[in-house]
């Protein structure tokens, strides 16, 4: 057991870094021959340079500008402006990413100048129009116009606010919606879309709090609205939403802020309403089953609505902490006015006890969005097929009822040719092998040269190379937008000739008709990686899908916790891993090597799989959250669950997700290595209570 503690507190997470510098011109040439000439871009070594590949070497002084553009940038997220000017001049005018420095010094003087001087910020606002018109189609040009739009809503600049919201494609930022609409308002125009720009973000500073306070200003939202917004608040627990809804209810910020520190403090005053809501939120998140008693023993007084909310934060919490107690915790939930999120946790806290009248109840509350999601429409059609139909008479809606065989299947059907968990999952209730759709045609030389020449996939590459790899991720995800799925699957061979394996994976990812799930799911490195998955005695589908999560194949990812390589392997493991194996003179940096890396991964993986039983899914949440929690969780289980249920009651979203994916990826390489239908429900397997194990 000690050597678990070692290893328990380790947790990969997911990051991703590469660094090569070549030439666009020498990029483009040597694409378009590696694309004509490979005859199977999965096997590629992702390890190899591009420019290596093609024998050739950037020209004398190529690296100037790149490591300038690099410091630049550097200065810029420091918000340094004079080592950002200082870099800046040592670009070269005609580099291929020269762009980003006006954009960058643009952004920073947005930044650095919020309170300019009305004559400085026109100035501003006649440069940022010159720079939007030479770059027009861009996502920088883009970017730039989103944080133009900010600036322009916090000045009140409606008029130009109006001209550039109309131009604005990206839709991506709820400040700005909430500008828009808040602008609406102070001029006395028609708002009906303003709700929903207001409740949509997690938070509600800046403009979405000014928007609430004015719509409540116009009459456009009343108390029971804002009420609402109070609670949507205390169930993402966000402390700044909660103070902008509660000041508009007229309660004294200060007992707000007391109840929400102190909110046993606030309680015991006798204090009801909303403050008592805030107070028994704030508890429950941190002491569900103190809570619990607080409300059982009826020390508070609330009407049956908000009784009902406050059970749901206590089951909520409780069933985050898988504690055995949040199911019935549940039952008192069942009318809460909650949202999605809320009611996601109660439906996990029924599926844990396989009571299928409550998951149906609780599916059929969320929010057409919510009911949407492949994960509900999966869990519904299940309760629907094992009798779960849902009755509004209280004392008999634990009773179980006839199912709708034909409304269930009915379901399966509508997800099962998803190549995600829950469509696999579906096909198999329906007696569907789960099948690799047939391979496209592959992409011929002029889809190829079509690629190649395209500017914003250029500068993408560039941005790689230099190790920028945000930016030449928006940059290539611009280029994707419109793209058919012949040129989608054309883009991802390309970046598999460049040796862009995550690009060439999310790429292929993106067809709707037309399928290559050579390029989804890719297989470099496979001579490297089959004999060291046999010595270990591990499939190499799993792990292949387990690199794919945690990587996406590039060589020397970096977590922001420092987990390194392929594996994403933690250093303080790698150094674990280096004592069990006897490994001496073992540095960190080895972890970037693909034999290191392949070795002391698959190591780690053998022994969290010996440790938990021979379960795919325990040891593929151990190698993401540490195994002492896998551990742990099973030990909460009152019964035998199957594993998709276990699956999906992992109390951490980043684990819970990354399970399901690293299992999808499994089958699905399998089925790519032997040809034959695969079963997601066999290698889930049923996980058993710990006692029971």
């Amino acid at each position: 057991m000690a050597d678990i503690r070692v290893i328990s507190s380790i947790a990969f997470c997911r990051s991703k870094k590469m660094a090569m510098n070549i030439r666009i011109a020498q990029l483009a040439i040597v694409g378009i021959v590696a694309l004509l000439s490979a005859a199977n871009p999965t096997a590629v070594h992702a390890q190899t340079p591009a420019g290596q590949a093609a024998g050739k070497a950037p020209a004398a002084g190529a690296l100037v500008g790149d490591d300038a553009l690099v410091q630049a940038r550097r200065a810029f997220v420091r918000g340094e402006q004079a080592d950002f000017e200082a870099a800046a001049a040592q670009v070269p005018g005609d580099h291929p990413l020269a762009r980003y420095i006006e954009f960058w010094r643009l952004r920073l003087a947005l930044q650095l100048a919020e309170e300019a001087e009305v004559p400085a910020a026109e100035a501003r606002d006649r440069r940022i129009r010159r720079f939007l018109a030479e770059h027009d189609g861009t996502v920088v040009a883009e970017l730039m116009r989103r944080d133009w739009l900010l600036d322009l809503g916090k000045r009140r600049n409606w008029p130009i606010f109006d001209q550039q919201y109309a131009r604005w494609t990206l839709r991506n930022a709820d400040t700005v919606h909430c500008h828009h609409w808040l602008g609406r308002i102070e001029r006395r125009w028609p708002a009906g879309g303003a709700w929903a720009a207001v409740s949509a973000p997690r938070h509600l500073e800046e403009a979405c709090g000014d928007l609430l306070a004015a719509m409540q200003a116009a009459g456009l939202a009343d108390r029971q609205a804002i009420r609402a917004r109070l609670l949507a608040a205390l169930e993402a627990d966000s402390l700044d939403s909660t103070e902008r809804s509660a000041a508009l209810l007229g309660l004294d910020p200060a007992t707000v802020d007391l109840a929400w520190r102190q909110p046993l403090a606030v309680l015991a005053r006798g204090q009801g309403g909303e403050l008592a809501l805030i107070a028994l939120a704030r508890y429950a998140r941190s002491q569900p089953v103190e809570a619990a008693r607080w409300l059982e023993d009826r020390r508070t007084a609330l009407p049956a609505a908000d009784l009902a909310f406050a059970w749901s934060q206590v089951a909520a919490a409780g069933m985050r902490r898988l504690l055995p107690e949040a199911f019935d915790w549940t039952r008192h939930a069942l009318h809460a006015p909650v949202g999605d999120d809320t009611l996601a946790w109660l439906v996990r806290a029924a599926l844990r006890e396989q009571h299928w009248p409550t998951v149906r109840r609780l599916i059929e509350r969320m929010s057409d969005a919510g009911r949407s999601d492949p994960a509900w429409v999966y869990w519904h059609a299940r309760a629907l097929l094992a009798g779960g139909a849902a009755t509004p008479d209280a004392a008999a809606r634990d009773a179980a009822a006839p199912g709708d065989t034909a409304a269930g299947r009915a379901a399966l059907a509508g997800i099962a040719d998803g190549f995600h968990f829950y469509g696999q999952l579906a096909a198999e209730e329906l007696g569907q092998p789960l099948r690799i759709p047939a391979r496209a045609a592959a992409a011929s030389p002029a889809e190829l040269a079509e690629v190649a020449a395209n500017p914003g996939l250029a500068r993408a590459l560039h941005l790689y190379r230099i190790g920028l790899r945000l930016e030449g991720n928006r940059e290539w995800n611009h280029q994707l937008r419109d793209m058919n799925d012949r040129q989608l699957l054309a883009t991802a061979r390309w970046a598999c000739a460049q040796q862009i394996l995550d690009r060439c994976v999310n790429t292929a990812e993106r067809t709707t008709s037309e399928h290559d799930f050579s390029l989804r799911f890719v297989t470099p490195f496979i001579d490297a990686l089959r004999p060291v998955a046999a010595s270990r005695q591990l499939d190499p589908a799993w792990v292949y899908g387990l690199i794919r999560q945690e990587s996406r194949f590039i060589m020397d990812a970096r977590s922001s916790a420092g987990a390194q390589g392929l594996m994403q392997i933690m250093p303080a493991t790698g150094r674990w891993i280096a004592r069990q194996l006897g490994t001496r003179q073992f540095r960190v940096a080895q972890l970037n090597q693909l034999d290191t890396n392949l070795e002391f991964g698959t190591f780690y993986l053998r022994t969290v799989l010996d440790r938990l039983d021979g379960s795919p899914v325990l040891a593929s949440a151990a190698y993401n959250a540490g195994p002492g929690r896998p551990l742990d969780w099973r030990t909460r289980l009152g019964s035998p669950v199957e594993g998709a249920i276990f699956a999906e009651i992992i109390p951490f979203s980043e684990t819970r997700d990354y399970v399901k994916k690293v299992l999808s990826n499994t089958v699905l390489y399998a089925e790519l290595f032997s040809e034959r239908p695969q079963s997601l429900k066999a290698r889930l397997g049923i996980v058993l209570p710990a006692q029971q194990s």
